[in-house]
């Protein structure tokens, strides 16, 4: 999900208990003795970064270890063979928000793309994709929606942040929550809720104005400079609140159809049969941590902004738990040689010298946060371990663990 200031840029505008995972999730807890544990192996190379981008010579060790280890197979071919088979559509869903500054990286990408074609997979039947064809071209990779190569496009060609529906996404597959809509605002203003809501929840419970503004309504445009403003400085909570108390009654002729809906990329839904996930560890006001998880949750469905009342921890576990996802799913990849450590991406970068990998979104995604609260600390950045409430929601949701004591993290080198 962007910041808010990149959803203003973005409304503005191939190279080469019980957890629901495929097979090999786990590994035995000791002598076989003791609950299952979910893998998560780290690879670390003193040469990851080579003048700030990712080096594909130490990728490629990093991905020969980190797999091996991962999969117990003992060759890199037989590695990915037991994730994916020669007649399988993949979709490698990367994160392009903070690019070019930080993004998945183009090493990670070529690589994950040599793995899968030493099973059999067909170039044509891999699809390297994020939410728009606009950003993915700004990783380097080159649009191609053809018949023939590794294809490489968005889910859409537009912004679906703040719409129920846009081209490009499947309206049979949906969750739906009343956060954010115009029907949930009208119950809430009646119980006179401005007075003493947060400021999260004020300013999230008119999300349904920026669905109207984006739709066009001539009453509501009137408010889309004040509204960008505010998504900006987000600190004038008088500003939002007297937005919110202004429009009481003004849209009372008004029905928004399926404002409730946040539907899923066709691709997820129709194009592919495995995924594998390439996700970059940052920071988001949003979410507190954002990785494993919210790189898929966040980056295959629309209407998303109102998710961030309650910093996601009810929209992520939902869709995740989808079948096309959740069946879907094969390998997360978590980037962590570039970490950002403040929300707005690539603002400001801090380094390790890390690949991660498992089955286990969740497993990671507690990992991640660990690794990025030890980085702000360092930068002398407020914690943000309360707030990445997401994490713990998946984990009840039994879509992953967030119990150390369950992990089986595995450090090489490369």
């Amino acid at each position: 999900m962007p910041t808010r200031r990149e959803f203003l840029k973005d409304t503005a505008l191939m190279a080469a208990g019980g957890i629901v995972l495929g097979d090999g999730a786990f590994t035995a807890g000791g002598r076989g003795a003791g609950p299952l544990k979910s893998k998560v192996v780290s690879v670390a190379a003193t040469d990851i970064l080579k003048d700030g981008a990712y080096n594909p010579e130490a990728v490629h060790r990093a991905f020969a270890a980190g797999l091996t280890e991962m999969t117990g197979q003992t060759t890199f071919q037989n590695a990915w063979s037991s994730l994916v088979s020669p007649e399988d559509v993949v979709g490698i869903k990367i994160n392009c928000i903070g690019a070019p500054k930080i993004s998945s990286s183009l090493a990670s990408i070529n690589e994950t793309i040599a793995g899968l074609k030493s099973t059999g997979v067909k170039d044509n039947n891999i699809i390297v994709w994020d939410r728009t064809d606009r950003e993915v071209g700004r990783t380097g990779l080159q649009i191609n929606k053809g018949a023939t190569g590794v294809r490489a496009f968005g889910s859409s060609t537009v912004s679906e942040a703040i719409l129920p529906w846009v081209e490009g996404y499947d309206r049979d597959v949906y969750v739906a929550f009343d956060d954010g809509t115009l029907k949930k605002y009208r119950e809430l203003i009646q119980r006179d809720f401005t007075k003493e809501g947060s400021h999260r929840e004020i300013f999230n419970s008119v999300a349904w104005l920026w669905m109207l503004i984006q739709q066009g309504n001539e009453k509501a445009k009137k408010y889309g400079a004040e509204m960008r403003r505010l998504y900006t400085d987000y600190s004038d909570r008088e500003g939002i609140k007297k937005i919110a108390e202004e429009v009481a009654g003004m849209f009372d002729d008004v029905t928004i159809e399926d404002e409730d809906k946040s539907f899923f990329s066709n691709i997820v839904t129709k194009d592919i049969t495995k995924l594998v996930n390439i996700a970059v560890l940052k920071h988001n006001e949003d979410s507190g941590v954002t990785w494993a998880t919210k790189n898929i949750a966040l980056g295959v469905t629309t209407n998303k902004v109102r998710f961030h009342i309650d910093y996601c921890a009810k929209a992520i576990p939902e869709i995740l738990a989808k079948p096309c996802l959740k069946d879907k799913m094969v390998l997360h990849i978590g980037e962590a040689a570039k970490i950002s450590v403040v929300s707005v991406a690539g603002a400001q970068i801090t380094y390790d010298n890390r690949i991660f990998f498992s089955r286990d979104p969740v497993a990671m995604d507690k990992i991640g946060l660990d690794i990025l609260e030890a980085k702000r600390k360092a930068h002398n950045l407020e914690p943000i371990r309360d707030i990445s409430t997401h994490v713990a929601a998946c984990a009840a949701k039994g879509l992953g663990t967030d119990d150390l004591a369950r992990i089986d993290l595995r450090e090489l080198k490369a």
